[in-house]
């Protein structure tokens, strides 16, 4: 008799980033606009990405940087 059963089993592990209410809504990304401008209220903070300009990816700015150029940095 045949101990194999009939179908092969596979585990996945899948990674869903989602708001985190700790990060900060005031973070500022790449695109000019806030942290939770990225996530879509109305859907359980769906990661949507940004609702003016498309951006997909939130990417904080580095205010050192411009700074730095700006002539701020002390």
């Amino acid at each position: 008799m045949n101990d194999e059963k009939p179908y092969l089993e596979e585990i996945k592990t899948i990674i869903v980033q989602k708001y985190n209410p700790k990060y900060g809504d005031d973070r500022v990304c790449e695109c000019g606009h806030s942290y939770y401008r990225h996530f879509d209220s109305y859907e359980n903070m769906y990661k949507c990405g940004c609702k003016y300009c498309g951006c997909f990816e939130f990417q904080e700015k580095c205010w050192c940087l411009i700074q730095k150029y700006v002539g701020v940095w002390k």
